[in-house]
């Protein structure tokens, strides 16, 4: 093909393009032509799309929640995300699955760290005491649940191999166990050693014992399973606990007096066939209890769209298991579930905030633009005081003079009202200029001399005119607003505890131990990010698409 020919396809095509462009601008309403140049706006749309999102999912927050956001649970404290298998033990894909955390305590360093537990479901073990091979299953027998009774001792060890006890044996009843700890069943004991050289904090029986041997070069720990536990159905669960600890204490400690135990349990009106008690036991099988990821699950009630009472959660464990998502925070309360409750803050604050704003703002800077004379001049030096103090100090100087007392609710309602104080006075200047420009037009003089009265002169004709503006301004002003209520809940002067918003959970996040222990408290910084990039990058699209040039004119 000529070169001459290339030009004349490509100068056709660009007409036939000014055409169609013509005839859209000729037939199509503004608000259309509006939404076409948005279109072209490729991040921008994702950005409306990604705000509309992050606005349903605050509508439906606690749908969506799988735990409650204030509920505290103290073994889960700085508890990880919950780890979601997908696979069974043989590495076959299955439906999605947790097991609970177990939170344990380094004998050594005393740090908390968490390990996948598992409980057991059934339990088949030789009765060393009896010889007899008894099995437990949950669900059968009037079984309700299987405790376990683990024996830790600690020793020291010279470098003969001599032992001295360095504590008295502790016996820990547990209902999970560590995942990576299952061959507790399979061998009689697990041994923890270190090359601890000394020992502090001894009694003085304890030192007397120690000196008996050769200076230590070992401390062991060793856990031994000790006894299994079945507790009935028709007993009552608050003293069971308490009824396999007393019967731990006298077997292991007086003698073994099974009577005398006994006694113990008629006193505490506990039935003596409670336990069916397993005594030094060789575990043969085992299985373990999964809890699935369930949709459509009951759980903690709430009321859907503030009005309809209701228990059904999108989707959730059962328990005594929780689905921790994003973790847990210092008061062991789900992550996930607060930041869904905290976005309806984070995210409402805002609109109401530009409500209140703009209100002012058009009013006070309508009139001024308006009247002009006296009313120009009392209006903008007032709007020039105010700005002249830096905002930031502004906020901090009004919230910290109100009480810091005051419920939750009445808190969020002070920090609307603040951010819209500090936000009106740059609005009202900028629409007192446009004001100043429209008031002169052909259309407004009309309306002037046709006797309308003034309100309806600037609210019909003028504050119209000025939509473009206002909408794009509303954009760009919503990110300040939450960045305002995060800064101020961050420092402690914003929402107080129990209620969530994104900055009050961040101030959370501010200790050593949070930053190096516990990253995930840091989620909801990622959320303030993405929904303030969003109306940033969406006000940029719409400054674009309101522009006349983008609209064909």
């Amino acid at each position: 093909m000529k070169k001459k020919d290339i030009v004349d396809n490509n100068t056709l095509q660009s007409t036939e393009i000014s055409k169609e462009d013509l005839f859209e601008v000729k037939y199509m309403s503004r608000w259309q032509l509006v939404w076409r140049a948005l279109r072209k706006h490729k991040l921008g749309l994702l950005s409306l799309w990604i705000l509309i999102i992050m606005y349903l999912i605050a509508l439906f927050a606690e749908f969506l929640a799988p735990n409650s956001p204030y509920e505290q649970t103290q073994g889960l404290s700085f508890a990880p995300p919950s780890k979601v298998h997908w696979t069974d033990e043989e590495g076959k894909l299955t439906a999605p699955y947790i097991y609970a955390w177990v939170m344990e305590r380094d004998p050594e360093t005393y740090r908390t760290t968490f390990a996948e537990g598992v409980s057991v479901g059934a339990l088949t073990a030789i009765d060393k005491s009896t010889g007899e091979e008894i099995t437990f299953r949950k669900g059968e027998n009037g079984v309700k649940d299987i405790f376990l009774t683990i024996k830790t001792e600690r020793y020291a060890l010279d470098a003969d191999g001599n032992r001295a006890n360095i504590g008295q044996p502790d016996y820990s009843i547990i209902q999970n166990i560590k995942l990576n700890e299952l061959e507790l069943f399979e061998r009689t004991q697990v041994s923890e050693t270190t090359n601890k050289t000394t020992i502090d904090s001894l009694s003085p029986s304890r030192f007397r014992e120690l000196q008996k041997i050769g200076p230590p070069v070992k401390v062991v720990t060793e856990r031994t399973l000790h006894r299994v536990f079945a507790q009935k159905e028709d007993e009552i669960d608050d003293v069971v606990l308490e009824a396999i600890s007393l019967y731990n204490e006298i077997i292991d400690l007086d003698g073994g007096d099974v009577e005398l135990a006994q006694e113990f349990l008629a006193e505490l009106e506990i039935s003596p066939t409670l336990l069916g008690v397993i005594v030094e036991p060789e575990v043969k099988t085992y299985e373990t209890v999964k809890y699935p990821v369930k949709f459509f699950v009951k759980s903690w009630e709430y009321k859907l769209f503030w009005l309809i009472p209701t228990n059904i959660h999108l989707f959730g464990t059962d328990q005594p298991s929780k689905l921790l998502l994003f973790g847990a925070d210092r008061y062991g309360r789900d992550v996930y579930s607060r930041i869904l409750a905290g976005s309806r803050i984070s995210m409402s604050i805002g609109l109401l905030a530009i409500m209140i704003t703009f209100s002012l703002g058009l009013s006070i800077g309508g009139a001024a633009g308006y009247f002009g004379g006296i009313t120009d001049e009392i209006l903008m030096r007032v709007t020039e005081v105010l700005m002249s103090i830096p905002s930031f100090y502004l906020l901090i100087s009004l919230r910290a003079i109100l009480p810091t007392s005051i419920p939750s609710h009445l808190t969020y309602l002070l920090i609307v009202v603040i951010l819209s104080f500090i936000g009106w006075p740059g609005m009202a200047r900028v629409i007192r200029g446009m004001v100043l420009g429209l008031k002169e037009t052909e259309f407004v003089q009309a309306a002037v001399a046709m006797g309308y009265p003034s309100s309806r002169v600037i609210l019909r004709h003028i504050i119209p005119n000025t939509a473009t503006y206002i909408i794009v301004a509303a954009t760009l002003s919503i990110p300040g607003y939450i960045l305002g209520e995060a800064g101020l809940s961050f420092l402690g002067l914003g929402i107080t505890e129990p209620s969530a918003s994104w900055g009050l959970m961040l101030s959370q996040a501010q200790s050593i131990k949070a930053m190096t222990e516990a990253p995930w408290l840091l989620i909801p910084g990622i959320f303030i990010f993405i929904v303030v990039m969003g109306f940033n990058l969406l006000g940029d699209a719409l400054r674009d698409a309101l522009d006349p040039r983008s609209l064909g004119y």
